[in-house]
């Protein structure tokens, strides 16, 4: 029998393996000249206003919808690891944590691993932005997108 997480109703965690080694990977998760041009999922644009990559530190940015609807997030940092971890905080200006995540960069035949693991205060909340706002899906898409501009990149 497998033991399961306390939290495992509470959490999505997707994964993807991405043709770059970890520091690029690394880099191109946490310099916002580079962050704003994939993160999130397709058809969404960011703009970073403010940046500190630190435990306390926090990234203010909006998303924009395909659409025009924009989005405010903020992301406070309560774990930096470099190379291997970022763990984070995740609301918006009115309310700053929403969820916790992580981002895991783990190096893999060919790349890196990158793990997106994000736990919600309640079942009911993680089931409400699956099915409202289409997380798994969005995460799928921002870590494919993740993926897409690691292979435009030469060296950072």
């Amino acid at each position: 029998m497998q033991a399961t997480s306390k939290t495992a109703e509470r959490e999505i965690v997707l994964t993807r393996t991405v043709k770059a080694p970890r520091a690029l990977v690394w880099k191109a998760c946490t310099d916002p000249r580079h962050i704003d041009r994939w993160w999130g999922p397709n058809g969404f644009t960011n703009k970073t206003l403010s940046f500190d990559l630190r435990v306390g530190g926090q990234w203010k940015y909006t998303m924009t919808s395909a659409e025009g609807q924009v989005f405010p997030n903020l992301i406070t940092y309560t774990e930096v690891t470099p190379i291997d971890r970022l763990a984070y905080d995740h609301g918006d200006w009115e309310n700053p944590k929403l969820f916790t995540g992580s981002l895991t960069f783990t190096d893999a035949d060919g790349g890196t691993l990158i793990t997106l693991h994000t736990i919600f205060p309640t079942k009911a909340a993680r089931d409400f932005v699956i099915e409202k706002h289409g997380a798994i899906e969005g995460g799928k898409q921002t870590l494919g997108r993740l993926a897409a501009y690691m292979e435009t990149l030469q060296t950072l």
